[in-house]
């Protein structure tokens, strides 16, 4: 069977409804609710920023319908030679479980009395056979609609997915996940009110849901096939929520894993890849140690991750479940000689000590009084030390570690907190900051002030301690070929800034001293590595997370420690180490739709580290997981091209332009009525107005179907 389906460029589609008026007209269906294919037509935003968005929903013939197995009749089938799904009216009885499963709401009804028959978009499978197209494809002259096979589609238009080959097997959120979390499975949990069953589901690929709620970079909300025609669902929030909801009611202590294998691992390195191989191998029956060479395990989340972002109660709660489930966690244990270990017994090893050293910026005055590297001063702030900073602190960076280093500043008492990195601060752009979008959004709420576009040129030096930065301005970061290689414009005068204190975070490095010996590093200090299997040279040791890949985010590192985990057992198995397996990314910034920010800001938040954002409610959390269509489950046979959006082209200034017509003064000197009220009934964005702001794929009755598609012929 060829599988066809439908391509929708949502930048083309206006909202005429011509396609679901040839339908109506050419299938005979008479005037009504009933609508095999509906275009829905809803706003994001306030004037002058409206975005108007369209979206047509014809049924989308799922390569796995999930109509067709919730049917009690066997009603709905699919046929074979266009795999259109097709519904047997004389076995239908109006059951209505088929709308109940669809996620798009495609099967429709003239009224709401239980017992009518469904009907539903046939693919005009009748046209095929003739050689030609659906109708609606036909009928639109914005050429906004295409139909063919699937796959071809696919390959002409692109996937969701960003790995060749995974698309079909599963959803595009997990297969965006470098952790590969199975997050269509505990977002339906949760809009099942089945939030302990979530929570253990999570647990199936990583224990840090409440880690990975509050700093992971979310690249599954970017590949949301929700988010391709209207916000992506919120799937960091909703981590939080599974592990927050947990807290509230009290986590039962895991009982602890039994050993069932003869082969034992050791682990150096207690942060989150070292933690996450320990803790697969742990539930595979293996006896696991860590070797922690701080007082505390968690690595970067504890040390490098400020309080306000990541309380360490919930780093220490997802650190236990762990130690619970079998794992021996030896903190305040350095080890320098792989050989030590196997000397003690153990049969392979595992290497993720992270990057503990700041990367130097190498230029005149970097030595002086007063210029402290990054992670130096994160984590004396982390573990309660005395950091003195002075009035006016500049940190040097753009990513995240530059942005907690500016906004922490502000907290422990400095006046002003500047910002200078060599990328744009246009989000948009290809030299990009590297920092989340809402990192530094909230950085500015709170008064961090950047500085974008700009190098550090040298430090100005007073009596041994730096007083000033002496800056040079930036044209691009990143050559033709995407490698860092930053060009200066020297004949443009830049700005010369006054400094108490500077913070350098423009990276860290692998500290050579933390690299046991017996294992091979080169020039930068990193462990050399095959990509797919993390197996060093020496076939019982294995490494990976930033000491391999480089400083990366804590949700690539749990996937290297996942990835080496799987390495480790096969090698016990003596099986093939790569077979089947392909070499993983690691996501260091991805522009896109993620979802919108849905958790308020607290009070006082410059004031202590007391966490800045609460997570949502269980109302939001369950409204926000039946957003979720179930793609991976469904598979639906259709690809959409995005809306682009479209930036303002002539400036203008809105508020004056609504003031001017709102007073409109003709020649005869009469003044005509105000066409509003109040310009702020334009300007305002009225989020209480029904179905503007949000798509709602499923009506509960004829009336709010009707409303929502703004169409009541």
């Amino acid at each position: 069977m060829t599988q066809y389906g439908f391509f929708i460029d949502l930048s083309r589609c206006i909202g005429c409804n011509a396609c679901m008026i040839s339908c109506k007209q050419w299938h005979d269906i008479e005037p009504g609710p009933v609508k095999w294919l509906r275009v829905f037509q809803w706003e994001k935003g306030a004037f002058p920023n409206l975005e108007l968005r369209m979206l047509p929903i014809m049924c989308f013939h799922c390569e796995t319908p999930v109509c067709m197995d919730a049917c009690p009749n066997h009603a709905i089938y699919k046929e074979n030679k266009y795999g259109a799904v097709l519904v047997d009216t004389g076995k239908c009885t109006g059951e209505r479980e088929c709308f109940k499963a669809c996620p798009y709401g495609t099967p429709q009804f003239p009224n709401d009395e239980r017992g009518i028959k469904m009907s539903k978009c046939t693919m005009c499978i009748d046209r095929l056979e003739e050689g030609l197209k659906p109708i609606c494809v036909l009928s639109c002259s914005m050429r906004a609609l295409e139909f063919g096979p699937i796959d071809e589609l696919r390959k002409k238009y692109g996937t969701v997915s960003n790995v060749e080959g995974l698309a079909k097997e599963y959803p595009p959120c997990q297969v965006a996940c470098p952790a590969g979390v199975f997050a269509e499975g505990y977002i339906e949990a949760v809009a099942d009110g089945k939030f302990s069953e979530a929570i253990n589901l999570f647990r199936e690929t990583t224990p840090f849901a409440g880690v990975l709620g509050r700093v992971c970079t979310h690249p599954c909300e970017l590949d949301c096939r929700r988010g391709k025609f209207d916000n992506a669902v919120s799937i960091c929030a909703l981590k939080r929520f599974i592990a927050d909801k947990e807290r509230q009611t009290g986590r039962i202590t895991p009982e602890v894993i039994p050993v069932t294998k003869v082969e034992t691992v050791a682990v150096i390195g207690g942060g989150p890849a070292g933690l996450s191989c320990a803790y697969d191998l742990v539930r595979q029956g293996y006896a696991v140690t860590v070797f922690e060479a701080r007082p505390e395990a968690g690595g970067l989340m504890r040390y490098g991750i400020p309080a306000y972002r990541l309380p360490k109660d919930v780093v220490d709660e997802e650190i236990d479940y762990i130690n619970s489930c079998g794992v021996e966690i030896r903190t305040g244990t350095a080890v320098k000689d792989v050989e030590l270990l196997f000397n003690q017994g153990y049969s392979a090893i595992f290497v993720a000590v992270g990057t503990w050293e700041s990367a130097r910026l190498n230029v005149p005055g970097e030595d002086a009084e007063g210029v402290v590297p990054a992670l130096e001063f994160l984590t004396g702030v982390n573990i309660g030390q005395s950091m003195k900073v002075g009035k006016k602190v500049v940190v040097i960076g753009g990513g995240s570690v530059a942005i907690d280093a500016a906004r922490t500043a502000l907290r422990i008492g400095a006046e002003e907190a500047h910002l200078i990195c060599l990328e744009c601060r246009d989000l948009t752009a290809r030299d990009r900051m590297p920092a989340q979008d809402m990192e530094i959004e909230e950085a500015e709420q709170e008064g961090v002030i950047i500085h974008p576009c700009l190098g550090v040129k040298n430090f100005i030096v007073k009596d041994g301690k730096v007083t000033g930065i002496e800056t040079m301005g930036c044209c691009s970061v990143y050559d033709e070929n995407g490698r860092f290689n930053p060009e200066y414009d020297l004949k443009v005068k830049s700005p010369v800034l006054t400094v108490d204190t500077v913070i350098a975070a423009i990276g860290q490095t692998v500290n050579k001293d933390s690299v046991p010996s017996g294992v091979k590093t080169y020039g930068s200090g990193r462990i050399l590595v095959d990509a797919v299997t993390l197996q060093t040279d020496n076939a019982k040791v294995f490494a990976g997370g930033d000491v391999v890949s480089g400083a990366s985010n804590i949700v690539s590192a749990i996937s290297a420690g996942k990835q080496a985990a799987e390495s480790i057992i096969r090698y016990f198995k003596g099986v093939d180490l790569a077979e089947g397996r392909c070499e993983k990314i690691v996501i260091r910034n991805r522009a896109g739709n993620r979802s919108e920010r849905v958790l308020k800001q607290a009070a006082g938040i410059k004031e202590g580290f007391t966490e800045v954002f609460q997570g949502i409610s269980e109302e939001m959390a369950i409204a926000q997981a039946k957003r979720c269509v179930n793609c991976g489950k469904t598979k639906p046979s259709v690809v959409f091209r995005p809306v682009d959006r479209k930036g303002q082209v002539v400036p203008y200034d809105a508020r004056k332009a609504m003031e001017l017509w709102q007073k409109r003064h003709p020649d005869v000197d009469v003044e005509l009525p105000d066409i509003f009220k109040d310009v702020g009934e334009v300007f305002e964005d009225h989020s209480d107005v029904i179905f503007r702001n949000h798509l709602e794929l499923k009506a509960g009755t004829v009336k709010e179907r009707l409303l929502r598609t703004l169409d009541d012929e």
